[in-house]
């Protein structure tokens, strides 16, 4: 097994193990779906790789935007911080998988 599967595996695994971040207030409730969107995108994505399938370079891509988007947020209370600090935290794992993939892939 290549040094680059092996880290995919790893990040895989890893990302896995964690819970998905709970929801703290109804002001989070977007950043929280769109964190979801972008988990099931790379983890439909990571399937099609384990398969033996195509991956899709379009789909397989660091979520710059929703970082700049939960960066942006501004927490009103502590379980807010918390919350949000969770999502960048799960966020990260999901970029690693990325950019793992994309390195197993080639591009």
């Amino acid at each position: 097994m290549s040094v680059n599967r092996r880290k995919l595996n790893r990040a895989w695994e890893t990302l896995r193990a964690l819970p998905v971040p709970a929801i703290a207030t109804d002001r989070l409730v977007d950043l929280h779906d769109d964190l979801a969107h972008y988990d099931t995108t790379i983890a439909e994505e990571m399937r099609e790789y384990v398969r033996g399938r195509t991956v899709d370079p379009a789909r397989v891509q660091v979520d710059s935007e929703l970082e700049d988007t939960l960066r942006a947020f501004k927490p009103e209370n502590a379980m807010e911080v918390e919350c949000r600090r969770e999502l960048l935290r799960y966020k990260r794992r999901i970029d690693d998988v990325v950019r793992e993939l994309m390195r197993a892939t080639g591009r």
